[in-house]
């Protein structure tokens, strides 16, 4: 089957963007950075021709072959063709040869520590592929939180890599102002970064949700954290402080448990708190299934260390549970704008006051706070220029091809 070919009839002659990452549809449990593709896919189809390289299995822990797709083979998936490799095969050389016949225009890279990555950029380095433009989205990577984790790791690979020269001439891609600092932080100031904040769906969940979001009585909440449980998301900071709350809190955690040895720690901080608090892991969640789960709480909750973008934002807003996050984040001045809170990882006491305000307030007071959470995500959605920002972003790097 040979739809990587670009002379294919059924792409026609369009732009082609070649794309190549860990994870991609029919997965789901590798969190944001892989919907920000499915979603520029699904929106900026009709002006460019995505190709797309990936992994044959869904997530770093499940290695289970997809059982839906051809594997080493191209597929139709949505507005793409997609490859999916299997282990053994993914290397340069089999990379170089993809490449030689799908024939790019540019190549779009969304994670700097991929394998996918290091092997393009080796590639480019030593000649074997031409001068295809490349357009590189760390996605939040370079945050001061994600470097802390595999510290020594990630600075040798940081190090070798500019002193091997394959950072030069690359189109770097930040989603919010925050991230280009953290992009010039870590790899200079006389880099080409461009701003497109990452694409959310084309729809957003039907109105008709909202009317089911639970009942809200005074002195109880439930809230949920929706994304893949290890140590970047801090979820275990705040298991500690939660034995300040008045009143009855629930919180589920939804998405794969990536980091075993991070959840059994959290099992054990679990077991330290009173009577009032409930914490339950329930598993990860289709992305289909995103909008119902959402529905079912009142709030969302994540401590993050640090994100570029967070497509969960979107979804928890779009179905009106507010936010309570860290300010480690794009999502800022949540409270003023009366759709959540963005606050300090070192002031532990605001976030206990935000969810003892949650757990205080009436059906009234939460469905204003719910309803304003919908209609703004909804009126942000309807910005033209963040779908303008993405095709500029396309469109600048291909013009050098």
């Amino acid at each position: 089957m040979s739809l990587g070919n670009n002379e294919d009839e059924h792409f026609g002659r369009r732009t082609v963007i070649l794309i190549l990452c860990d994870y991609y549809l029919p997965g789901y449990e590798s969190g944001g950075s892989m919907r920000t593709l499915v979603n520029m896919v699904d929106r900026l189809s009709d002006t460019f021709d995505f190709r797309i390289i990936t992994r044959d299995h869904d997530g770093r822990l499940n290695r289970t072959p997809y059982q839906t797709v051809k594997i080493n083979d191209w597929n139709r998936i949505g507005n793409a063709s997609v490859y999916y490799l299997s282990p053994n095969n993914i290397n340069r050389r089999n990379v170089a040869s993809l490449i030689d016949e799908v024939k790019p225009h540019a190549i779009y890279l969304n994670s700097f520590f991929s394998p996918f990555t290091v092997a393009v950029l080796m590639l480019r380095r030593f000649g074997r592929m031409g001068a295809i433009p490349i357009i590189l989205a760390p996605e939040g990577e370079f945050s001061g939180g994600a470097l802390k984790l595999k510290a020594l790791k990630k600075q040798l690979y940081i190090k070798a890599a500019k002193s091997l020269g394959l950072l030069s001439n690359i189109n770097w891609k930040a989603a919010a102002e925050s991230e280009v600092e953290h992009i010039t932080r870590v790899i200079g100031r006389d880099e080409h970064v461009m701003i497109a904040p990452n694409l959310p769906p084309v729809m957003t969940f039907n109105d008709s949700e909202q009317f089911r979001k639970p009942s809200k009585s005074v002195g109880a909440v439930k809230m949920i954290f929706l994304s893949r449980f290890m140590p970047i998301k801090n979820f275990n900071w705040l298991v500690p402080h939660l034995r300040s709350v008045t009143g009855k809190l629930t919180i589920h955690i939804w998405g794969p448990i990536e980091d075993k040895e991070y959840w059994s720690e959290t099992v054990t901080l679990i077991e330290t708190l009173p009577d009032n608090v409930t914490i339950e892991s329930k598993g990860p969640v289709s992305h289909d299934r995103v909008p119902h789960t959402l529905n079912d709480y009142h709030y969302f909750i994540l401590p993050t260390l640090g994100e570029n973008f967070g497509h969960v934002y979107v979804e928890a807003l779009a179905a009106g549970c507010p936010v309570i996050t860290s300010d480690q984040t794009p999502w800022r001045d949540l409270e003023q704008k009366g759709i959540g809170w963005d606050l300090a990882l070192d002031r532990p006491d605001e976030w206990i006051r935000a969810i003892n305000e949650c757990i205080e307030m009436d059906q009234d007071q939460y469905r204003e706070h719910s309803s304003r959470a919908r209609q703004y995500v909804v009126e942000w959605l309807s910005d033209p220029e963040v779908e303008a920002s993405n095709r500029e972003v396309l469109k600048i790097a291909t013009q050098e091809h």
